[in-house]
C-alpha cells in the first residue's frame, strides 16, 4: 500500500506556516499597548496564568506524543 499525505493537508500546512512567519515580521514593531498598560498586579496575574497553560500545554504534547508512540497510526508510511 503506498502511502501519501493529502495534498490539501500539505498545502493548508505551508499556508499556516508563512502566514505565521508573516504575522511575526508584521507585528514586531507594532508594540503591546495593553500590556504596557496593566499594572503590576495585573501582571503578576497574567504571569501565574500563562506558567499553568504553558504547563497544560507542555502535558498534551507529551501525552499526545505517548499516545501517537503507543499506537502508531503513520507506521505504515515508513
Amino acid at each position: 500500500m503506498l502511502c501519501k499525505m493529502s495534498s490539501w493537508l500539505a498545502n493548508s500546512m505551508a499556508i499556516y506556516c508563512l502566514a505565521c512567519v508573516y504575522y511575526i515580521v508584521a507585528t514586531r514593531k507594532v508594540g503591546t499597548p495593553f500590556n504596557d498598560s496593566l499594572s503590576v498586579t495585573q501582571r503578576e496575574i497574567k504571569k501565574k496564568s500563562a506558567n499553568i497553560r504553558r504547563t497544560i500545554f507542555y502535558q498534551g504534547i507529551i501525552g499526545s506524543a505517548i499516545l501517537i508512540l503507543i499506537m502508531k497510526p503513520f507506521e505504515r508510511c515508513d
